[in-house]
């Protein structure tokens, strides 16, 4: 009868800390992906805001190139389409997806990227790769 408890005690005591562990990952998920959300719609403000900005700049470079009869006031306009540009990829387009994509491409074929640098003293390369679950030999 002793044997039983103890059992039930320590298989209880198993599905505790299981169940502790899914809550812990649950707050951790939620966590990142307020950070995320959070992140994400600062970066679409920004966006409102150089867009606008942009908005106003262009025209006035373009009058003053015409005034001038001098293509210079232009010159601004290219690096800060380009900025404007990369921003609605980043929040409106598809451009988060890409980055998803090689992050995992990068993961599975170039793992050794993210390996310590060897005097970290955090942990070794095998010890890395055993937790990650690497496959040494995979390339």
């Amino acid at each position: 009868m002793g044997q039983t408890i103890a059992n039930s005690m320590k298989e209880n005591q198993k599905e505790m800390q299981k169940e502790m562990q899914k809550k812990q990952l649950e707050m951790l998920l939620k966590q990142r992906q307020t950070q995320l959300a959070i992140q994400f719609a600062s970066g679409k403000e920004f966006f409102h805001w150089f867009a606008s900005f942009y908005t106003i700049i262009f025209p006035l470079c373009i009058i003053g190139a015409l005034k001038k009869k001098n293509p210079l006031p232009l010159i601004p306009l290219v690096p800060l389409g380009f900025v404007c540009g990369y921003q609605y990829d980043m929040y409106y387009g598809n451009k988060m997806e890409r980055i998803k994509k090689e992050a995992e491409r990068l993961i599975d074929q170039e793992p050794q990227l993210f390996y310590f640098p060897k005097n970290a003293h955090i942990v070794s390369q095998e010890e890395y790769q055993e937790i990650l679950g690497i496959n040494i030999n995979k390339k």
